[in-house]
């Protein structure tokens, strides 16, 4: 015979372990670089978006590129910019996993050492 605690514990340990996967899908995306080129012409927008290149500001580059009429540039610029946003991304996932893992230990750790 179960005892009166035990499935509702299991169901709030549960919907707690939910509630921090949906905290975790839900994140808020790495920022992203300028979506247009403040540049007044093509030929501004190229010695821009070489300038930003230099830089390293490589998804604003793309888009000056862009603007510039430049396409093969463009696709370099963003093909650089997409290492650095895939390190950020994998970093701050790892975090956010290893915060979702703290979480439920000490949930969990709190519900066994309540009985």
């Amino acid at each position: 015979m179960f005892r009166r605690g035990r499935p509702f514990r299991a169901i709030r340990t549960g919907m707690l372990a939910w509630a921090v996967v949906a905290q975790v899908a839900m994140a808020d995306p790495a920022p992203q670089s300028s979506s247009n080129c403040e540049a007044a012409s093509p030929h501004e927008a190229g010695v821009l978006a070489d300038k930003l290149f230099a830089t390293g500001e490589y998804q604003h580059a793309g888009v000056c590129y862009q603007a510039a009429g430049d396409m093969v540039h463009a696709n370099l610029a963003f093909l650089q910019a997409v290492g650095p946003q895939s390190e950020d991304t994998a970093r701050g996932l790892k975090a956010q996993r290893e915060a979702a893992k703290s979480l439920l230990a000490s949930v969990q750790h709190a519900f066994h050492s309540s009985h």
